[in-house]
């Protein structure tokens, strides 16, 4: 039954007798709704709430899922993990030489050495760049001694993860969010045994927060550091600016790219029709005609690919260029259930190079990457950048990372602070410096 009909992934579909693809659009609205605090209780103690990540609390895999399905988003953001990553961290010196001010590299503090052999600084920073990349918020973790208050020292710096991190609603008298909360299981719920929580350090004033745990003897040797990058309007969970390419429709745009291509490559199919669908038009059926079994729910959907195919197939529908189907929200918005608008169909080879090349350049855009640097930009004749253009660009975009970097190494001017290192002491990430030494023989390269 219906075996003309061919199921892609997702469900998407070609329906061979109309001639038409199926498509889904995903409607993304991240952040659109703010969601109640969910109630939480752990050994007897109620807590504010678990203020959700999204609107079902399930944001950060949401967006992953979205992202590993394009290689634009996810090699783009590789790239500003790895330029934000740079040389690592590294503690050095201030020194004044001629009026000069200039940087001199710390390598012979015993206790700072010992502190970063032991808590893994590089594999902590590459963990925090990627979390800070996906999703501006880090959730950083220090863990001190119990050794007396005025020997007190911070001796672990440990990365949670973003993804299975959520916070306390914020206490109303001081503004401030008190306990940080972890789980690897939120899609089952926020059960009291799944849940690990930590207090949360002042994110205005973390260093004297600390100070005064330790000096009014809190019981206490687990802390968050709360580092985040700032977007306007979020108190608890930023969004990234990023995000745009998501809710502008972009992904999605590419996604389709995608479809259509694979429909044309197989089987030669053509095609006259685009069928659009709301991302939960099948969740809604299936809701409410209570199928549950992964068998079943193919074959209903192939069921309802044979009534569209129907629909569009036959004299009876030339002529019809744009249909509609419109849902109206509570608060009045609209939005399509199903669009179906017919196409010119004169493939010839080629097909939608040039959209796939203006998604893959205002994807790059989007992440704040020059397309020549990853490669993201396919197509003929396009303008070639030199070996200059190029370093001078990837010095550009290492400039605009100070604030990104910034934000990473606050942590360690809490340690520094705790644990008595000299005052002198400071943070930084170097960059990568890409020079040529131009010879008769060609040009060396070199990163140092």
């Amino acid at each position: 039954m219906y075996e003309d009909i061919v199921i892609l992934p997702n469900f998407t579909g070609y329906l061979p007798g109309a001639k038409a693809i199926v498509t889904f659009t995903d409607n993304v609205s991240l952040y659109s709704i703010e969601s109640q605090p969910l109630p939480f209780s752990k050994n007897g103690r109620q807590y504010r709430g678990i203020v959700p990540w999204g609107q079902n609390n399930l944001l950060p895999e949401e967006v992953l899922e979205i992202v590993y399905r394009n290689p634009v988003m996810t090699t783009g953001l590789l790239f500003n993990i790895q330029v934000s990553y740079g040389q690592g961290i590294q503690p050095f010196r201030y020194v004044v030489e001629n009026n000069i001010r200039k940087v001199q590299p710390v390598y012979d503090n015993r206790e700072i050495n010992t502190f970063f052999e032991e808590n893994n600084i590089n594999g902590y920073l590459l963990e925090q760049m990627t979390d800070l990349n996906f999703f501006y918020n880090v959730f950083p973790e220090i863990i001190l001694n119990r050794d007396a208050p005025e020997k007190r020292k911070v001796i672990s710096l440990n990365h949670k993860e973003a993804c299975f991190s959520r916070w306390d609603s914020m206490n109303p008298a001081t503004g401030e969010i008190e306990y940080h909360f972890y789980s690897a299981e939120w899609s089952k719920g926020h059960r009291e045994d799944t849940v690990a929580v930590t207090p949360v350090l002042s994110a205005s004033h973390p260093i004297q927060d600390l100070k005064n745990r330790i000096n009014r003897g809190e019981k206490r040797f687990r802390y968050i550091v709360p580092v985040n990058f700032p977007t306007p309007g979020k108190t608890y969970y930023q969004k990234p600016y990023w995000y745009s390419i998501i809710e502008s429709g972009w992904a999605d745009f590419a996604s389709q790219i995608l479809t259509f291509k694979k429909a044309l490559l197989s089987n030669q199919m053509s095609i006259k029709y685009h069928v659009q669908l709301a991302d939960n038009y099948f969740e809604e059926i299936f809701a409410k005609e209570g199928i549950t079994d992964d068998k079943k729910r193919k074959e209903r959907v192939r069921k309802e690919y044979k009534s569209i195919n129907d629909f569009l197939s036959g004299e009876a529908k030339a002529g019809k260029s744009v249909i509609s189907y419109v849902k109206q929200t509570m608060d009045g918005k609209e939005f399509p259930r199903m669009k179906i608008t017919a196409l010119e169909n004169h493939f010839k080879g080629g097909e939608y190079i040039e959209d796939t090349e203006e998604v893959s350049n205002i994807m790059s855009y989007g992440l704040g990457v020059h397309p020549s640097l990853i490669g993201a930009s396919p197509g003929k004749n396009k303008g070639s950048f030199s070996g200059t253009d190029k370093r001078e660009l990837f010095i550009i975009k290492q400039a605009l990372l100070k604030p990104v970097r910034d934000m990473i190494l606050r942590p360690f001017y809490l340690i520094k602070a705790i644990n008595r290192w000299p005052e002198d002491i400071q943070f930084g990430i170097p960059d990568l410096v890409l020079t040529t030494l131009d010879q008769n023989t060609g040009s060396e390269r070199k990163i140092s």
